[in-house]
């Protein structure tokens, strides 16, 4: 009776409080940030129990994900599951024999299908793979859960020895073992005995494993591409390489201008290998990190035979993603190289430029001092020529008058010939002047 009062007098104060708050907007990703902790939520799962899983990807073009998305939920509809589509990212349903959980992560589609031990049918017709189009399989996953509190003896023949993976986890409540080997139908086995587990454990661990396989497979994608790669990155260092060792040779502005082409070709090339590796790159250190945490919440110890699963992945993903992050360095570098490069052959461009634009400065200075003393040169000879001219002129004009008053024509063109002089000099000048301000107007 006092819970009963309690819990009354709570729902009463909570019912007042709600009445009495005052009325706040939601933000607008409000709803998206709750319904993302409830995203994926644990399923509980039967003691004994086979599980299955596929990990594939959609091709890598716009819409890609929403086109398998609208294909799955075709296929919901056509059999009678009732999915919603509310933009969830998870879907299950139920079939007489199984239950089954559609996934869609950023890059990925997990199926994750729930069905009795004795399951024999790794590709079952009633999950609706017929609806995956175009996507292609990364990964494939069995765990035999079973309700055992250790691994039987029965389940360690089939495993490959070399590479056999055996560990308590859960502090020692469970133990897991696998070889990751497919088998003939492309499923890697896991042996789960998980007796000593709670429920919810039991579901929390069987994740984990599901998840760990996930992203293994997902994080290793980045190394293949990375050594298809490869060569290509290296192709354009040893084109760079040559480029800066060739370019202490190079005299002319066309020699250097051909460089500048072969810096332009490489760095074209060097950003194509870029957008190749950026995004998977980048995706795989994430997958990674990831892979990381979930072998670490497995809480696994060793049972003397084979390798733990975190020494077994670690020891070939762990290298994959080193490699991956080399190569992202070394892309890093060559951009940048070929950025200083760029800016160097500009350099000597520039001042190529600036020499020749001098030369023809230079050139251009001297054919104008050469047209000024032209000018005064021409100057000159105009004035003496105007001058002898004038003189003859007057000659002419005065010749009646001097020789009626009897005075020398020599005489008089010898004191004339000066002052013709010093007035053509002056008339030339004053006309150039005048015409040098017109101009300038």
């Amino acid at each position: 009776m006092a819970f009963e009062r309690a819990y009354d007098t709570a729902t009463l104060s909570q019912g007042s409080e709600t009445m009495c708050a005052a009325p706040i907007a939601d933000h607008p990703y409000r709803e998206a940030v709750l319904a993302e902790l409830h995203a994926r939520p644990v399923e509980l799962v039967a003691p004994n129990m086979r599980v299955r899983r596929l990990v594939l990807t959609v091709p890598n073009r716009s819409g890609g994900m929403r086109k398998a998305m609208e294909e799955f939920l075709q296929f919901a509809a056509r059999n009678g599951h009732a999915v919603k589509d509310d933009g969830s990212r998870q879907y299950q349903f139920t079939t007489p024999e199984r239950v089954a959980t559609w996934e869609f992560h950023t890059e990925f589609i997990t199926i994750t299908w729930y069905a009795a031990l004795t399951d024999l049918e790794n590709w079952p017709q009633d999950i609706g793979l017929d609806a995956l189009g175009e996507a292609e399989l990364v990964g494939a996953m069995r765990v035999d859960l079973m309700d055992e509190p250790e691994l039987p003896e029965r389940v360690f023949p089939s495993f490959r020895p070399t590479s056999l993976c055996l560990v308590a986890v859960e502090y020692g409540n469970a133990q897991l073992a696998t070889d990751f080997v497919p088998d003939k139908d492309k499923f890697v086995r896991f042996e789960f005995a998980a007796g000593k587990l709670s429920p919810l454990r039991r579901a929390i661990t069987l994740r984990r494993i599901l998840e760990i396989e996930t992203y293994r497979n997902m994080a290793l994608l980045a190394l293949p591409l990375a050594r298809r790669t490869g060569p290509d990155l290296r192709a354009v260092e040893m084109g760079l390489t040559d480029v800066m060792t060739d370019l202490s040779a190079v005299e002319t502005t066309d020699a250097v201008q051909d460089r500048l082409k072969s810096l332009h070709a490489l760095a074209v090339r060097s950003g194509q290998i870029s957008e190749q590796l950026n995004y998977r790159f980048a995706a795989a250190y994430a997958y990674g990190a990831i892979l990381r945490n979930r072998l670490e919440k497995l809480r696994e110890t060793t049972l003397g035979q084979g390798s733990s699963l975190s020494s077994f992945i670690g020891n070939r993903v762990e290298p994959a993603l080193a490699t991956c992050a080399a190569m992202d360095k070394r892309l890093a570098v060559l951009l940048e190289k070929l950025q200083r490069a760029v800016e160097l052959l500009n350099v000597r461009i520039s001042l190529d430029m600036q020499i020749q634009n001098k030369s023809v400065l230079e050139t251009i200075a001297e054919t104008a001092r050469s047209q000024f003393r032209l000018q005064h040169t021409v100057e000159g000879l105009s004035t003496i020529a105007i001058t002898y001219y004038l003189i003859g002129i007057l000659g002419y004009a005065l010749a009646g008058p001097l020789e009626a008053t009897g005075w020398s024509k020599t005489l008089a063109i010898s004191i004339l010939s000066p002052i013709a002089l010093v007035a053509v000099f002056f008339g030339l000048r004053a006309i150039r002047r005048g015409f040098d301000k017109g101009s300038k107007h």
